[in-house]
């Protein structure tokens, strides 16, 4: 019995420092029901508008926030640094927002949404990007991935071998995963339905991104352009980090 005691003692010890040492920490979270601080706004407005304006209902709380006018030139969206840039790596992290899309805009309609890598240098690594796109040869509002904006809309995001078509209009989250896999950096840009359900996801990875000597955390969150007849509504622009690779009892 004893025996049995101690076994179990030392799993449940285990499982509490494996548990403690992947603890996930929010450092930024910006849902707008105060102000529409640490966002940013290139030649365009960053506002706070109470739930319900525009017939839309906050994701969460009663305000959410409105990324205003139509964008054009490039880099006029809104950005933020979230809670400061991270020239280390302590391991997984997660960046997301909340974003309301309407499978009604305008043909040619759309934005650009970038969460970018800081390197270990404290420089800028890389940026991994999400496409939405109201699509003018299949008039469908698509989702696709990669490393790159133009700063206009794409409109070949149907020829790409990874993409979604968006269902319904709604509140859509767009996570960005950043995680160390077998030593190189790797992204999931996944999208979120209304229901928590993962309907898209794009992985992207390099061997240039090698962690630790080239890779460090987070950089900025960065709508690159907005082309859209209205204001694009956003919500609950988060940054959470993990300790997962930080020895055992560091915080």
């Amino acid at each position: 019995m004893k025996r049995f005691l101690a076994v179990f003692t030392a799993v449940l010890l285990t499982s509490l420092v494996a548990t403690n040492a992947a603890h996930a920490i929010v450092t930024f979270n910006q849902g707008f029901e105060v102000d529409t601080s640490d966002t940013f706004g290139f030649n365009s407005t960053v506002s706070r508008v109470a739930s319900g304006t525009g017939g839309i209902a906050s994701k969460t709380g009663s305000f959410h926030g409105t990324i205003g006018d139509p964008l054009t030139a490039p880099g006029t969206g809104a950005f933020t640094r979230f809670d400061g840039y991270r020239d280390t790596w302590t391991g997984t992290y997660f960046a997301s927002i909340d974003v309301y899309l309407d499978t009604t805009w305008a043909l040619g309609s759309g934005f650009d949404y970038s969460v970018a890598s800081n390197g270990s240098d404290g420089l800028h690594q890389r940026d991994f990007i999400f496409h939405v796109a109201r699509d003018t040869s299949t008039g469908s509002l698509l989702v696709g991935g990669s490393n790159n904006s133009n700063f206009a809309t794409r409109q070949d995001l149907d020829t790409l071998s990874n993409f979604f078509i968006v269902p319904s209009s709604g509140w859509y989250t767009f996570q960005h995963r950043f995680y160390n896999n077998g030593g190189q950096l790797a992204v999931d840009l996944n999208l979120i339905d209304g229901s928590n359900t993962t309907v898209f996801t794009e992985t992207r990875t390099t061997a240039l991104d090698q962690i630790p000597a080239d890779v460090g955390g987070n950089r900025y969150g960065w709508f690159t352009f907005v082309n859209l007849e209205g204001d694009l509504n956003v919500d609950n622009w988060t940054l959470e980090l993990t300790n997962d690779e930080l020895p055992t009892g560091a915080v």
